[in-house]
């Protein structure tokens, strides 16, 4: 069923109240700033209205007492004190109040229908998300990170709220309530709703709490009520604490450490009853044994025996749990690394150290390759120095044009096999290819001897490139 995301009360479904398009306050502005743009639902105080503010751009949503309750004293009385209380807090893990105000019958909303008394309002901000108790219905329990997170959370709440003399004396699932925030975070916020039987303690007037003028009565929720509370003893802080511990527990076992129908029992249980350790309770959830040493030392019966402030509890969740789970501490790095391959980091490891040593072998083999081209290349350089050598003296002893054409071809077929390169690069001028004015080639005799310094390659011993070669020098 779904909840007030003001006080937790189960809403009623709309089709059970009146007809949506018979509710005067439909479009109706209300405090000359919200405009009544639906219904959210409604409680056993109130209807609860989505709005919009528009001098501030933004929805919210707006409790309204209802028309037959305003009439109680207790009733205005309880919504006053939730306002008054709630705007006192600045806490993020705290609903924001944004307004509160009367709507009477003299102002320019006159036609509400509204009785001589008029009604109460409060705005405060919009939430989307679910209650702790809505999470706890469909998963029954949390992880152990998750679970510490929300708690101190809420614990982050009361703190501030102890700190300015308010106990919340209602903590219950229902009461919490899961969002995220605009940034897109992929971390849940838990936010504390509903202080409308918060008591302030330190009001310097006249008690706020009308309820507290009726002796030993009883206020709060049975389940996740503190010994004390249940006995009707004055609160304090330490109540409250005991209260989140329930709720600590239930978020790491599945269910309350005391459970029955009759919400007699279930209160006597508070007052007398040990809880089971939770990592009896729930021996597969990962509890450790000093983070449940410590739920126990929270749901001590005596407050004495409890941590003494909210702020010491959080300090003590934070030296047993860590902040962040391993799910967002891998959501944060550079690189996400799945779940099944962060199980095997080492061996994953390993796998990238013997590619990279046995990435050196190859490499190795490059450079001796790269090294040979080089040796090769010079040594081709030295060669074709000596053939232009050899040819400028030929031209100069009248030696035949035709060899010295098929000596350049050739050294620029080798060329093609030494670089690949240079065959794709426009050949420049070479000597061997210059007009020259030497006269008509004729073979020379088999019998003249070849200069010592500069022997002559017989035309008869010439090789003729191959004609691939050939052709791509054409």
């Amino acid at each position: 069923m779904p909840r007030c995301p003001v006080d937790g009360l189960a809403l009623i479904p709309l089709e059970s109240l009146r007809d949506a398009e018979g509710d005067p306050f439909l479009g109706a502005t209300i405090a000359e700033r919200f405009v009544i743009l639906g219904r959210l639902g409604a409680g056993s105080m109130g209807t609860v209205y989505r709005a919009r503010q528009e001098a501030m751009g933004r929805d919210v949503a707006i409790k309204i007492l209802r028309s037959d309750r305003a009439f109680d004293a207790q009733a205005k009385a309880r919504f006053t004190r939730e306002a008054r209380a709630m705007s006192l807090l600045s806490s993020p893990h705290t609903v924001t109040v944004f307004d509160f105000g009367e709507i009477i019958d003299d102002s320019p909303d006159a036609d509400l229908g509204l009785g001589a008394g008029g009604s109460l309002f409060l705005a405060m901000e919009l939430l989307e998300g679910e209650s702790l108790g809505q999470r706890l219905k469909r998963d029954r329990r949390l992880s152990v990170v998750e679970a510490a997170r929300f708690a101190r959370h809420a614990l982050l709440s009361l703190a501030e709220a102890h700190e300015k003399g308010i106990i919340h004396r209602d903590l219950k699932p229902d009461n919490l309530f899961l969002t995220r925030l605009p940034s897109g975070d992929r971390q849940e916020l838990c936010k504390v709703l509903d202080f409308g039987i918060a008591k302030v303690m330190s009001d310097g007037e006249q008690p706020v709490d009308a309820l507290e003028t009726q002796a030993g009565t009883v206020f709060g929720t049975p389940r996740y009520m503190s010994p004390e509370q249940a006995q009707g003893k004055p609160l304090d802080a330490r109540s409250d604490l005991y209260s989140l511990g329930l709720l600590f527990y239930q978020m790491l076992v599945g269910r309350p450490p005391f459970i029955d129908d009759d919400a007699v029992v279930v209160m006597a249980r508070h007052i007398k009853s040990t809880p089971l350790p939770p990592i009896e309770a729930a021996p597969d959830a990962g509890i450790s044994r000093p983070l449940s040493d410590l739920l126990l030392r929270v749901l001590a019966k005596s407050p004495e025996d409890r941590p003494a402030s909210a702020k010491e509890f959080i300090e003590a969740i934070e030296r047993l749990v860590p902040s962040r789970s391993p799910a967002d501490e891998a959501g944060s790095q550079e690189t996400e690394v799945p779940p099944a391959e962060a199980s095997a980091t080492g061996q994953l490891l390993a796998v990238v150290d013997r590619t990279a040593k046995g990435s050196r072998a190859p490499d190795a083999r490059r450079l001796g390759a790269r090294a040979g081209l080089i040796v090769g290349m010079v040594a081709l350089l030295a060669v074709l120095i000596a053939l232009a050598l050899m040819a400028s003296r030929q031209r100069s002893q009248g030696a035949p044009r035709e060899v010295q054409k098929y000596v350049g071809i050739a050294a620029g077929a080798a060329a093609s096999r030494a670089s690949p390169r240079s065959a794709l690069d426009p050949p420049g001028p070479s000597p061997v290819d210059e007009p020259t004015s030497a006269p008509a080639p004729v073979a020379p005799s088999p019998t003249a001897s070849p200069s010592t310094s500069a022997p002559v390659i017989p035309a008869s011993r010439q090789v003729r490139p191959r004609q691939r070669n050939y052709e791509k020098f054409q």
